[in-house]
This record gives C-alpha cells, sequence and structure tokens, in this order.
C-alpha cells in the first residue's frame, strides 16, 4: 500500500480490494487466508498477518496467516488461553504490544513466544452488531514497529472486513445446510425404496419390511441408509 497517498484514499482502495478478494472466494476458508495477505501487504514494517474467527465461546471457527511464525504465535494464544488477539476479541477493542519482551499482560505467552522473532503487535476485534467474530493481527520483529497510521488503518479495515467475513460465514452455514439436507432426503428415499423391495420380496407388510432393515443394520453394524442403498443397488438381503 502506497504510504504517500491520504489515509482515506488509501483506506478506500484497500477496503475495495478486500471486498473483491472475500466476494470472490469460494468459502470461509479461502476468505480468511486471501484478508490476511492483503493485510499483510497493506501495513509497512510486517513479519506477518494473521486472522482468527471465533464462536461466541472463543473457539476458533477458521484461521489463517501470512508465515508460519504467525502461526506458531498464534497457536500459542489459543493453547495458552492468552494473548491480545484474544484480548482484542474479549473486549472488542484494539490492541497493542510495543514489545514483548517488556510486555506483562500475558506473561505465560510472552514467556512462551520468546524464541520467535516477533516483538510489537497490533491485534483488533473483527466485530460486527452482533459482536465479535474474531480478531486481526499483524505482528512487527523490532519493537515499537507499528506507527499510529498503522494501528489507524487497521482499526478502520475490521469493521468491512468483518461485515464480508459474517456473510461469507452464513453462506457457508447455509451451504452446509443444503447439502446436509439434500443427503438427508437421499437417505430417506433409499430407506424408503429399500423397504418396499422387501415388502415385495418377502410378502411382507410395510412395518414389518421396515423392523427388518432395522434389525439386519444393527447385527451388522452398518448404517440404515447405507443398507438400503446397497439393496437398492441389488445386493442380497
Amino acid at each position: 500500500m502506497d504510504a504517500d497517498l491520504p489515509l482515506a484514499d488509501e483506506l478506500a482502495a484497500l477496503t475495495a480490494r478486500i471486498a473483491d478478494l472475500l466476494l470472490t472466494h469460494d468459502t470461509v476458508k479461502q476468505a480468511v487466508q486471501a484478508l490476511a495477505q492483503a493485510l499483510v501487504e497493506a501495513i509497512p514494517g510486517t513479519a506477518g498477518a494473521g486472522i482468527t474467527l471465533m464462536d461466541a465461546r472463543g473457539r476458533r471457527t477458521s484461521t489463517a496467516s501470512t508465515d508460519p511464525v504467525v502461526l506458531d504465535a498464534d497457536q500459542l494464544q489459543y493453547d495458552l488461553g492468552q494473548g491480545p488477539c484474544l484480548t482484542a476479541w474479549a473486549q472488542q477493542s484494539t490492541i497493542t504490544v510495543e514489545d514483548t519482551r517488556t510486555e506483562t499482560r500475558w506473561p505465560a505467552w510472552t514467556r512462551a513466544i520468546a524464541h520467535l522473532p516477533l516483538r510489537s503487535v497490533i491485534s483488533s476485534p473483527l466485530s460486527t452488531p452482533d459482536g465479535a467474530i474474531g480478531a486481526m493481527k499483524v505482528y512487527s520483529p523490532i519493537p515499537g514497529g507499528f506507527d499510529s497510521r498503522a494501528v489507524r488503518v487497521i482499526e478502520l479495515l475490521t469493521r468491512p472486513a468483518a461485515l464480508m467475513l459474517a456473510n461469507a460465514q452464513a453462506r457457508d452455514s447455509a451451504q452446509r445446510l443444503s447439502d446436509g439436507l439434500i443427503r438427508a432426503l437421499g437417505d430417506r428415499d433409499a430407506v424408503r425404496t429399500a423397504t418396499g423391495i422387501l415388502m415385495e420380496r418377502f410378502r411382507l407388510s410395510r412395518d414389518q419390511a421396515l423392523a427388518a432393515l432395522i434389525t439386519t443394520s444393527r447385527k451388522r453394524h452398518e448404517p440404515l441408509h447405507q443398507l438400503s442403498r446397497e439393496i437398492v443397488a441389488g445386493a442380497r438381503f
């Protein structure tokens, strides 16, 4: 990102790019990774960037990073249950770390990352009207690696990015629901068809045929829908 551009123009260009990235990726995982890459390119002096999406209990639902070092630093936060990313999400406010070696808010985390070449951090929540859905963060290899402009850019980007990611999550959820419904309907049709085959083959009532299917499924330790599909395909019963 061109540091000579006025902040408003810089943000407009970056927001447009992020919107294009998020709208042209098919899954939340792809969108999160694209956003992390755009973020690291937008903030000068960044060693790496990461995006984490979380549910209402603070459990990760999706994560992405541009560098293995960032992935390690983030993983240690989740393992230890502390760190700037989790605090930004929980408090719904931007968290800055000037130097990880003198930082005192998360002692277990700062000790754990002492071997990593990361010294300063900005982490800002991805907030929607319904609450924070995660956080985005950038790391620098030097103390005080980010100025107030970098903080402002990230803060102004989080709102549109959060809304776009929330839409991507809703789209993914709708697709999973649709796929699950299709599978459920297919399973139901297979059971119904297999029941009809047994009724005709063995001169059984519908209840007797279904009971025979269920009993055989249990004896074979085979899912009912799978056994039904095999019968429909011509397998011996």
